[in-house]
């Protein structure tokens, strides 16, 4: 991954029904680094993210990424990055082989060398023809996590990742994304859980109830 990739947010402001949800948010982030965002529910952390993404856009403020407005350039921004919602952004009609495959897919990347073993780490590997509207919530959030380690971005922007997860993923999850660090990958994760590394640099922000 490129060293010199960089996240940059300039005084952002965003507004949700009509009343100010947060504002004048500025954070930037070097490659290695992460910014892990906390706060109570309804604070913005998830509005935060999208924005971060660029599906949503901001009231007020610029969101950089290699100093560019990602809002210029959406497509290629798009390309960098990994997001994962609350929803975890897979068919429930298709199995877990085919929701990996369509990643793959629309990422124009050919089958990893490596599924096997990723799919056996997470527990999925058994999984593998079930359709995805059957499988549990870990199950499901797993599945979506997946994505990250098999199809490498420089950038990942996650909502709560370690939800629905237990101990042992959790546990594996956290070292992975520590990889990803040391890499030079960026991350953004909103999350109630504290997260600390050993190495990687972890910068916070909390948003509060307005």
């Amino acid at each position: 991954m490129d060293s010199f990739s960089q996240l940059q947010a300039n005084n952002l402001g965003c507004i949700r029904q009509q009343k100010p949800l947060f504002a004048n948010i500025s954070f930037q982030l070097h490659s290695g680094e992460m910014l892990l965002i906390q706060g109570p529910n309804g604070s913005g952390k998830s509005s935060l993210l999208r924005l971060l993404t660029g599906l949503s856009t901001p009231f007020e403020g610029e969101i950089l990424w290699y100093h560019e407005d990602i809002q210029k350039h959406l497509s290629a921004y798009w390309n960098n990055l990994h997001y994962i919602g609350h929803t975890n952004g897979i068919k429930p009609g298709l199995t877990v082989h085919e929701n990996l495959k369509l990643a793959g897919h629309l990422r124009l990347t050919a089958s990893p060398g490596n599924l096997s073993t990723i799919l056996t780490q997470l527990q999925l590997h058994n999984h593998q023809q079930t359709l995805a509207r059957f499988l549990s919530a870990g199950q499901k959030r797993r599945l979506a996590l997946a994505k990250l380690f098999l199809f490498p971005r420089p950038l990942w922007i996650l909502d709560e990742p370690l939800t629905a997860l237990d101990a042992n993923t959790q546990t594996f999850f956290l070292s992975c994304l520590e990889e990803h660090l040391h890499n030079s990958g960026i991350a953004v994760v909103s999350s109630h859980h504290p997260i600390h590394f050993n190495k990687a640099i972890v910068k916070s922000l909390r948003l509060e109830l307005c």
